[in-house]
């Protein structure tokens, strides 16, 4: 193979230079936790932050074994550690690390594996579904246990240096592996949880998301990507986050994993409307509440996941809640 050092261009690209210099110090021999810490922050900081070292890795990834030669370790270790917060550096030509790391990149492939320069890059994304009414467990490459719930839908983005995983929908139940330097964080629309080892649930809901610590601790983050951490639950607790408010943090009772687990519906003082709606869920003949008021009951209870029956003939013998089919095909309630 010929030489593949290559001429530096000019420096266009603050963040692709600052992507480059975080991804030089992090594949060093010796990573402290502090860096590793200033590292996420900057990760954080900002969706751009985020996207330039992404593309770092798939390039590095797409190397393959040619990563690892002397020369491009080499010009790796020459860089530069990170600053905390970039400087401005005056419009002169200087090294432009991001360009010169993709172009490396480009160069090895192209000489030595060809068609690969062109292919789309690759990509750790794992897709997991689970369907009305099924519930699955998976196992994760780094030992991580995901229990996911009836319609349930996420996304495994796993990398040399982060463990993401995107609830897209549903709710699922997490036993994470220990890894200090590789936090595992779940991400959803309404905000983030941020855990090492530990083991809780999110559940997504259609006015914010519930995050349940059963062991371990974990950190709450807002939507807006701020590396600040909004909340931080201890054993036993629960927390309702909603964009652009305060969690709601309270104490619970439970046991050592979710009672859906086990097929079981808990429910504490909870509206009816709300307990039909967990039902539901779980597919089967549509139950549905014929007014605001009677939805307004509250309930409490276990009860099976796919015993929608048992459930209302509970609410018959405890609140005079009668049931009818109507002519769509659903259980109405009304009283």
């Amino acid at each position: 193979m010929k030489d593949t050092r290559l001429d530096v261009v000019e420096d266009a690209d603050p963040i692709g230079t600052q992507a480059a210099s975080w991804f030089a110090r992090l594949h060093a021999d010796e990573v402290s936790e502090e860096e590793q810490a200033r590292h996420q922050a900057w990760l954080d900081a900002a969706p751009a932050h985020r996207l330039a070292y992404d593309r770092l890795e798939r390039m590095w990834m797409m190397l393959g074994g040619f990563a690892a030669t002397p020369e491009v370790e080499q010009r790796l270790a020459s860089l530069p550690a990170p600053a905390t917060q970039p400087a401005r550096q005056p419009p002169q030509r200087r090294p432009r690390r991001m360009r010169w790391l993709a172009a490396c990149a480009a160069a090895l492939t192209a000489v030595v594996i060809g068609w690969r320069l062109f292919a789309p890059a690759p990509t750790s994304e794992l897709r997991v579904a689970s369907a009305v009414g099924e519930q699955r467990n998976i196992t994760l490459e780094d030992g991580t246990e995901v229990a996911l719930d009836t319609g349930t839908t996420l996304r495994v983005r796993y990398s040399a240096r982060q463990r993401r995983i995107v609830l897209d929908q549903g709710r699922a139940f997490f036993k994470v592996a220990a890894d200090r330097a590789r936090p595992l964080t779940v991400d959803t629309a309404q905000g983030s949880v941020r855990a090492v080892g530990t083991q809780f649930e999110v559940y997504r809901l259609d006015n914010g998301l519930d995050v349940t610590l059963f062991e371990g601790k974990v950190q709450l983050r807002a939507a807006d990507g701020s590396a600040a951490a909004v909340a931080t639950l201890t054993p036993g607790q629960r927390a309702h986050m909603t964009t652009g408010k305060t969690p709601q943090v309270q104490n619970f009772q439970g046991g050592s994993a979710p009672a859906w687990i086990n097929g079981q519906l808990v429910f504490e003082d909870l509206p009816l409307r709300a307990a039909v709606d967990e039902f539901n869920r779980y597919g089967g003949s549509p139950l549905r509440v014929k007014d605001a008021a009677l939805g307004e009951l509250r309930v409490s209870g276990v009860f099976r996941s796919n015993d929608s029956t048992g459930f209302v003939e509970a609410l018959n013998a405890l609140h005079k809640v009668s049931a009818h089919t109507n002519a769509a095909g659903e259980t109405e309630l009304s009283r």
